[in-house]
């Protein structure tokens, strides 16, 4: 069983154009369509339920009752609201019943029917990977709208990845490949991230990106892949554990190796959100409560999404494993930062695709006052589970003979025959940029190799060299530790003056060797 994400068609793409124009001009619109579901017969002893409102326009506002409107797609990472909710609407009995407050659940799977309802007021709130919010974040400011993101539920944890010819092993290796990704998708977005964050020229970034294979789902893409129609594919499960199954086929990246590239938060509409900040706080923290049922008593999940309806207990723990849920001190760290960098990396993603975003909205979108004010709740020195690599004495030699996935290089410059930044204000103003990386690519090992120019002194075993590059990359180490990088996660080489970039003809070649490599590496368990 896979699980869903929003997919944009082209069609849906005008109908956001029309839509906001409308909005824009004020332009009035019937209520959306109502719509029902009947559940499935489900297996073992579940009970089959009657019809069940999938959306329904209401004039309800949250200050008359309390109530939050709501919606989702079918993503399994939203299971802790549901569960807290106890269904589609709340039960006396559920944490959010206990709480006090109202969540009207709305199962809708189309971004543009969604982002639509919020706007319009039938919607509070809506549940969207940060990808996604950046591709609305210009209909919303079109329209008006304005939104934040006061927490961030869950990681995709497996559950994307990019899938590739045994072959193709960096990010370098794309550069003439056909690379199939289903259109206007999170997995889309992952390849044109990696892309962007590569080193390859601008010439070749634009072409691996306007030459992408198009096609309407993610299974079409793994498909294509498999009949060997494209070299390279974005998906999700099953077909990750399938390419990984192959001889000639792997997984070039998942998010079971870095979380941090594809999260889904909940985006509401700001005025709600300030003048029933009590209500939303009280939603965040039944969420987070509620974490401790997410790997079991899978009824809520069956009954409110369609795709659950007749699946086993063991099917819907096995697709669990493909989200990790977030805690209150995750949602602290992320709102104030690596979110931060995914919206405007997301972003920058978009645009190179063509798309018009509100690149601004990233001061004000992830509003962490909430998720403080309920401080008191929750341990504040718990993070979620993280399965990363660490180096250690065993897979270091593994570690250092693995190609990098990204690596680039960082022009800091030390003062001669030293260890220390010529210009420390530089050095971090250059090194920030590979640390934010870092904090994307979580699971991702990170090699600093230190470089030198020739030393005319130095013996021809090139010892002093050597040791010289693997004090500066030491240095650099220690600036990534300090900024909270952990040290495990870290690697340093010095290959002394034995990889120029350039000839050592002129001082400006001399200086361009004087350099710190930074690479990123996916390591196979």
């Amino acid at each position: 069983m896979s699980t869903k994400r929003f997919r944009l068609t082209k069609a849906s793409k005008i109908l956001i154009v029309v839509l906001v124009m409308a909005l824009i001009v004020g332009a009035i619109f019937g209520g959306v369509r109502s719509g029902f579901i009947k559940t499935k017969s489900s297996s073992g002893n579940q009970k089959s339920k009657n019809k069940i409102t999938l959306f329904k326009t209401s004039k309800t506002k949250s200050s008359d009752n309390g109530t939050i409107n709501l919606s989702l797609d079918e993503w399994v990472g939203w299971k802790s609201i549901i569960d807290a909710n106890g269904g589609l609407t709340t039960q006396p009995d559920s944490i959010y019943g206990k709480l006090g407050i109202n969540v009207n659940l709305k199962v809708i799977n189309d971004a543009t029917q969604s982002s639509n309802a919020l706007i319009k007021g039938d919607l509070n709130a809506a549940g969207y990977t940060i990808n996604r919010t950046a591709f609305l974040s210009k209909k919303f400011k079109e329209a008006n709208k304005n939104v934040v993101m006061p927490y961030i539920t869950n990681y995709s944890n497996g559950g994307d990845g990019i899938i590739a010819k045994s072959s193709i092993k960096t990010v370098k290796d794309l550069v003439g490949a056909k690379i199939g990704v289903p259109e206007f998708s999170e997995a889309q977005t992952l390849v044109c991230w990696f892309v962007n964050q590569s080193d390859l020229s601008d010439r070749e970034k634009k072409d691996i990106i306007s030459n992408l294979v198009l096609f309407s789902t993610a299974d079409d893409a793994a498909k294509a892949f498999f009949a060997g129609q494209v070299d390279v594919a974005a998906t999700w499960e099953p077909y990750l554990t399938q390419a990984k199954n192959m001889t000639d086929a792997h997984i070039l990246f998942s998010t079971a190796s870095s979380t941090n590239l594809v999260m889904d938060g909940i985006l509401f509409d700001e005025d709600f959100a300030k003048n029933h900040s009590d209500v939303v706080e009280k939603f965040i923290q039944g969420s987070l409560e509620a974490a401790d049922m997410y790997n079991k008593e899978f009824d809520t999940v069956r009954n409110v999404m369609p795709m659950f309806n007749t699946a086993s207990d063991e099917d819907i723990k096995s697709n669990c494993s493909s989200a990790k849920l977030t805690t209150w001190k995750d949602n602290v760290d992320l709102l104030n930062g690596t979110a931060k960098t995914i919206y405007s990396d997301m972003c920058k993603v978009w645009m190179s695709i063509g798309e018009s975003v509100n690149a601004g909205l990233v001061d004000t979108l992830f509003d962490d006052t909430y998720v403080k004010n309920i401080a008191d709740n929750f341990d504040s020195t718990e993070v979620s589970n993280t399965d990363t690599m660490k180096v250690t004495n065993d897979n270091k030699d593994d570690v250092e003979n693995t190609e990098a996935l990204l690596s680039g290089s960082a022009s800091v410059t030390f003062i001669k025959n030293t260890a220390k930044f010529s210009d420390s204000a530089k050095a971090a103003k250059e090194l920030d940029k590979f640390i934010k990386m870092a904090k994307v690519l979580d699971g991702a090992i990170i090699e600093i190799a230190g470089n030198t120019d020739p030393n005319p002194n130095s013996d021809p075993k090139d010892t002093y060299n050597k040791k010289l590059s693997l004090q500066r990359a030491e240095t650099v180490k220690k600036y990534f530790t300090v900024n909270g990088v952990s040290a495990d996660r870290i690697v340093v080489i010095g290959n002394g003056s034995k990889h120029p970039v350039v000839k050592n003809d002129t001082e400006a070649h001399r200086a361009m060797n004087r350099r710190t490599d930074v690479s990123f590496k996916i390591i196979e368990r």
